[in-house]
């Protein structure tokens, strides 16, 4: 192809080590004592925080908050997600619980969007079903609101829930 240099791809570019270095670091790493590999693995997280933090300042993503949530899913992973999820359903079951409440009338919005549209889906739209779609689209309408409270609150959650090591 022009414009691409051929490359050669070695078995060493699927992984950083080859395998006799892995298997001499797996040898080493027995031998430390569980104190030894707990100031290892200190010293690796700290590591590897500086360069996902310098990578995140590299594309500009450690000042977003995509690229924050992406750093708390990166960092907390299932605990993040359950957390995200449980603010998620919590928003969705209060906008319902609003819709229902209000009196609100999905049918009539959505006979609004047929007319602007000049569709007829509110004649085959069951109203609870009606209700409910209502309902996802206010929820992800406030997701602007929500993303920010989400990631403020994961760090101090999470770790109240599952505290750090060290």
């Amino acid at each position: 192809m022009r414009g691409f240099p051929s490359i050669v791809i070695y078995q060493r570019w699927y992984s950083p080590m080859t395998k006799e270095e892995e298997e001499a670091e797996k040898t080493r790493v027995a031998e430390l004592t569980p104190f030894q590999k707990e100031m290892e693995l200190r010293e690796l997280d700290k590591k590897l925080a500086l360069l996902n933090m310098k990578r995140g300042i590299n594309t500009g993503e450690w000042y977003t908050l995509r690229g924050k949530f992406k750093a708390l899913a990166r960092d907390y992973g299932l605990p993040f997600m359950a957390w995200y999820w449980t603010i998620w359903v919590t928003t969705g079951l209060l906008t319902y619980t609003a819709i229902e409440l209000g009196g609100v009338d999905a049918m009539a919005i959505l006979a609004n969007v047929d007319n602007w549209t000049g569709w007829n889906i509110s004649s085959h739209v069951d109203p609870t079903v009606g209700t409910i779609g209502l309902t996802l689209a206010v929820n992800e309408l406030i997701e602007p609101i929500r993303l920010p409270i989400v990631i403020l609150t994961t760090k101090p959650i999470v770790n109240f829930i599952n505290p750090p090591k060290y």
